[in-house]
């Protein structure tokens, strides 16, 4: 390890503790944000919070656009998830846990900070430091941090994630697609309420519901082919009593995939269908569909320099295998190139191999060492020294999509 030392890494641990105890849910981390605030104070790092709601971005080197600016991102925010380990810095908040590791995100990003600002001669370009509010929840923190401005003049960005089936020690990235864009859907049957005794004076909400059910699950797949996704009917809710015909029908649905094509061919059937059986039934629907998560598309050129930043401070690195599961650091790759990382956490002897979102989800925190590591060589030794935006295989920005 080139950028770490011992006592430097005592610090994100407290860190990381102090934040875990303290879990805050979407937007509201009025705690969190304050933390962060002042850890970027206590190393003169200069930060603003105008992104959006406790959101915190913080400023290293040129940021005039007379050098690329790359963007470094954590997410802050926690799950409704009641902590069941034996930890002696587990949740003080009933109901809430950092059960996917954002805690420790925020403290590798503060150690990056600190350890990029004492070498701030030294950058080859400027950094910002995006600490994200919100993004387990259906706004998406990025999208929002996005429309108000984050990634103005940035070259490219480099977000990570703790990872328990992944080794501790080791780092792992994957070139192209590795994480499924994630539509939440809901649609909403309407009918009529009549006695359940005299039936026909109704319209049965809950049958066109349970019609539909089968008929877009059949529709989707023949779609699909051999397109990977995953359409999974997660709760139906409808009736207020067993002897009254529903007069509303309510589904929640996932949809996980990769092509944005195929979704889009996927919403007009799924739109036509409900729409078809609502009318042969005389009653009405309502699709509510909106996407709270793109695909994650590492970038090839990320990813290489990735790479070669990785392999000179001698990380282990692995291949990642795609994933259903999605992330809304996919928001930044919609405007700049870009790479997810995942830093290895998982040690069996410490008990760390609970999978994230689980009750008794725990990490090894030495993971967070490498992490860092890969965070100060990707901004200090990749080959971002020297180029400008007009030089062939300089990283360019991309337009809004």
């Amino acid at each position: 390890m080139r950028y770490v030392t011992e006592s430097q890494f005592e610090q994100v641990v407290a860190q990381r503790r102090e934040l875990h105890m303290f879990p805050e849910i979407a937007f509201d981390l009025d705690r969190t944000s304050a933390y962060v605030r002042r850890a970027l104070e206590e190393a003169g790092i200069p930060h603003t919070d105008r992104y959006c709601r406790n959101s915190v971005c913080g400023f290293l080197g040129d940021q005039s656009g007379r050098v690329p600016i790359i963007a470094l991102r954590a997410d802050m925010d926690a799950l409704p998830v009641q902590e069941a380990t034996d930890l002696p810095y587990a949740s003080r908040i009933p109901g809430r846990m950092h059960a996917c590791g954002h805690d420790s995100h925020t403290a590798v990003l503060l150690a990056v900070g600190r350890l990029l600002k004492a070498r701030e001669d030294e950058l080859p370009c400027g950094v910002r430091l995006i600490f994200q509010p919100a993004e387990e929840s259906e706004v998406s923190g990025a999208e929002v941090m996005i429309k108000n401005g984050v990634l103005d003049d940035v070259a490219c960005v480099l977000g990570t994630h703790c990872e328990n089936m992944l080794p501790v020690g080791r780092v792992g990235i994957r070139d192209g697609a590795y994480m499924a864009a994630c539509a939440p859907i809901v649609i909403t049957f309407h009918g009529r309420s009549a006695h359940a005794a005299l039936p026909a004076g109704g319209i049965d909400a809950i049958a066109m519901g349970v019609k539909a059910y089968d008929a877009m699950k059949r529709a989707v797949a023949e779609t699909a082919g051999s397109t990977p996704y995953i359409w999974s009917v997660g709760r139906i809710e409808g009736g207020t009593a067993h002897n009254v015909i529903a007069d509303t029908c309510r589904m929640h649905i996932t949809f996980r995939y990769f092509d944005e094509s195929f979704a889009g061919r996927v919403q007009a059937k799924v739109e036509a269908l409900c729409a078809e059986i609502a009318r042969a039934a005389s009653g009405s629907v309502e699709v509510d569909w909106h996407v709270s998560a793109h695909a994650v598309i590492n970038d090839s050129g990320v990813v290489a320099r990735f790479r070669h930043a990785a392999a000179a401070s001698g990380l282990l690195l692995e291949e990642l295998p795609f994933r259903m599961s999605s992330e809304d650091f996919s928001w930044y790759l919609t405007r700049v190139p870009g790479a997810l990382f995942r830093f290895g956490t998982r040690n069996e002897a410490l008990g760390c191999t609970a999978l994230a979102h689980r009750p008794d989800f725990k990490i090894d925190e030495a993971g967070m060492r490498v992490a860092i590591e890969a965070f100060a060589a990707f901004v200090l030794d990749s080959p971002f020294r020297g180029l400008s935006f007009g030089e062939e295989g300089a990283i360019q920005p991309r337009g809004e999509s």
